[in-house]
């Protein structure tokens, strides 16, 4: 078990989705519902999917799917985050779920700038952790381009 990644990119509602006799939806491979893990994570960190309605189902013009790593590898590079953000960036991740929930437009846009404008910072950063240095820097850049898509008009899923 661990935490993955799908960063979509310029969402489009979809007026009449096809769904099953449970109410899923039957496109699950070119359509996506936020649901209940928004609802979830819109209740304990409220505003995080601003831009993302998750009642509404949606298709997209591009995504990105990674894994974020195992629970406990998720959580050490996160705080590897923390302690390189010094609390001035990336809080909205930082202090965000490890498991689930969805972070809409316009905080992805809040986060893609921080990604980018600490990105030279953070390869130096890296340099730091030893032979875990690649590893964490890889993250960093796909953390980066995933709220960089996310930004226009998308949204980041944690599932």
């Amino acid at each position: 078990m661990g935490l993955d990644i799908t960063a979509y990119k310029k969402l489009k509602v979809v007026e009449n989705p096809q769904l099953d006799e449970d109410g899923e939806i039957v496109n699950w491979e070119t359509e996506w519902r936020p649901g209940g893990s928004m609802e979830w994570s819109e209740k304990h960190f409220p505003g995080r999917g601003e831009g993302v309605d998750p009642q509404k189902v949606y298709t997209w013009e591009d995504s990105l799917e990674f894994r974020a790593g195992s629970y406990s590898g998720y959580n050490w590079w996160r705080a590897r985050l923390e302690k390189f953000a010094e609390g001035e960036d990336f809080q909205e991740l930082i202090n965000f779920a490890d498991n689930e929930g969805v972070i809409g437009s316009v905080v992805s846009r809040k986060l893609a700038n921080d990604f980018n404008k600490n990105a030279e910072r953070a390869s130096l950063y890296a340099l730091t952790l030893g032979e875990e240095a690649g590893y964490w820097f890889k993250l960093y850049k796909l953390w980066q381009e995933a709220f960089e898509m996310a930004a226009d008009s998308g949204a980041v899923d944690f599932h």
